[in-house]
């Protein structure tokens, strides 16, 4: 990963180098190979890079085009760089960085340029000659992208402690953030647990002009590409696997060495595999195991390190490990989860073995209905009291939302008086850690909070997704 940031504002803004300088130091860790900055009148960029593609200095940033009038900061890695490259045959390529490929894009098609990429990514482009600032991120927003936005300023950057490292930024606790994250261990887009603080949304772009931010969605995963397959289950698996197949050989497109995290998991498994299949090294992979055996999954991934003779680096945490790497990793998170630490002690050991790129089946149990919360909303679906009259229903859910005292009894109340039992009406109540009424109570003075997997959008996603669960 590298690290992007920037500040748009009047000239009059006090040290705005040193504000830049400040702010790209606080992204030192994720981009140890090169530091770079471009200031001029009211525009101050800043780069941290991890090179991965092209590691010739030539490909520092911020890069300019051909031209001279876009500059980049750019975070990320466009797959399909080579097949975009070959779209642009009059453009005087000086490198052979993905980097490039973005600048030579954009100066043909402007924010067109989005929709040929294949990758993940958050990036920014100045135009010296219209003087705004194009930003934008990839379809599913692996790659993150923090805003701050008051008047004529605008700046940005991949982590909130960048953006408060700037001094422009109050640091002051976001209150319905904070309520999200109570309910679902985590803060959803585009609100971020510091107040002023928002987040670019997944498959949107944006541009800065004149003290103006607009912003639109240039991909939306409510509005998925129809693939027309035959319902044959033979067909359907060896288009799934096609699919599979072309993705994890393009994440193998690189000029640094490569690993996978493995947790013996089907999602890791299956990506391992595929990176043996498409490799003609063995390869390198990673797990955390445990001492204790209801927690331990080292049979599997040893299993499966051992079926595609790969390099395997397990690594026992033991109580003890975990107490004393618990703030190291903590203080690394730049936004609260509840989630993330076996990912940062496999990294870390990942790193350290001279691995700079790692793949890992993160989202798989999401795409595949892998976790346990879609078997309990498939016994719910099921049941009984759905047949009763909604009025009915609504309220046994009232009455014992009334006498509930804890969050689970406040979520079984809510899905008993649910409009029906699809997983869209559903599935926020049976994630959720607290209950709204229980997060308000513990913040207090909070007025209305709404609750972001309530909102349509969510809805509509859930509704039309395909669960093989029957």
């Amino acid at each position: 990963m590298c690290g992007i940031t920037g500040i748009i504002g009047p000239e009059l803004i006090d040290g705005k180098r040193a504000r830049i300088r400040h702010m790209t130091q606080r992204l030192a860790h994720r981009g140890p190979d090169a530091e770079g900055f471009f200031i001029e009148n009211e525009i101050a960029l800043g780069h941290r890079r991890l090179s991965i593609i092209d590691l010739s200095d030539d490909s520092n940033q911020p890069m300019f085009d051909a031209s001279g009038r876009y500059v980049l900061v750019f975070n990320g890695e466009i797959y399909n760089y080579r097949e975009v490259k070959a779209m642009l045959p009059d453009y005087s390529f000086r490198t052979h960085s993905d980097s490039e490929v973005i600048l030579a894009a954009y100066s043909q098609w402007g924010a067109d340029c989005l929709q040929h990429f294949n990758g993940m990514f958050a990036f920014a482009i100045w135009d010296r000659k219209q003087q705004e600032l194009f930003v934008a991120r990839d379809r599913l927003g692996v790659k993150p992208l923090y805003y701050y936005h008051d008047g004529d300023v605008f700046a940005f950057s991949s982590e909130m402690r960048s953006l408060l490292a700037s001094g422009l930024v109050p640091a002051r606790l976001d209150p319905a953030a904070t309520c999200n994250y109570l309910m679902y261990q985590s803060v959803c887009a585009p609100l971020t647990i510091v107040e002023s603080v928002l987040r670019m949304l997944p498959g949107e772009c944006g541009i800065f002009k004149n003290g103006k931010f607009t912003k639109r969605l240039y991909w939306q995963i409510e509005h998925p590409v129809e693939v027309q397959i035959d319902n044959d289950p033979v067909q359907v698996r060896k288009q799934i696997r096609r699919l599979l197949t072309e993705s994890v050989e393009r994440r193998m497109v690189s000029d640094v060495p490569l690993g996978a995290f493995l947790s013996g998991g089907i999602d890791s498994s299956t990506v391992v595999g595929l990176m043996a299949e498409c490799s003609s090294q063995p390869v390198n992979t990673f797990s955390i195991n445990f001492a204790e055996r209801e927690f331990d999954e080292s049979k599997y991934s040893s299993l499966i390190a051992k079926r595609f003779k790969t390099h395997h680096t397990p690594l026992l945490l033991r109580a003890n490990d975990f107490l004393e790497t618990l703030p190291e990793a903590l203080a690394a998170l730049d936004s609260p989860s509840a989630d993330g630490f076996n990912a940062y002690l496999v990294a870390k050991i990942t790193k350290k073995a001279g691995i700079t790129v790692a793949l890992s089946g993160i989202g798989g149990d999401e795409l595949f209905a892998g976790y346990s919360t879609f078997l309990y909303w498939l016994r719910i679906h099921r049941q009984w009291w759905w047949y009763l009259p909604a009025g009915l229903r609504t309220l046994v859910g009232q009455t014992l939302h009334q006498y509930s005292r804890t969050a689970r009894m406040m979520r079984l109340s809510d899905i008993a008086s649910a409009k029906s039992s699809g997983i869209e009406h559903i599935y926020p109540s049976m994630r959720q850690v607290l209950a709204p009424q229980q997060a308000k109570k513990l913040m207090r003075n909070v007025g209305h909070i709404e609750d972001p997997l309530q909102k349509a959008s969510f809805k509509h996603v859930a509704k039309h997704c395909i669960v093989c669960l029957y």
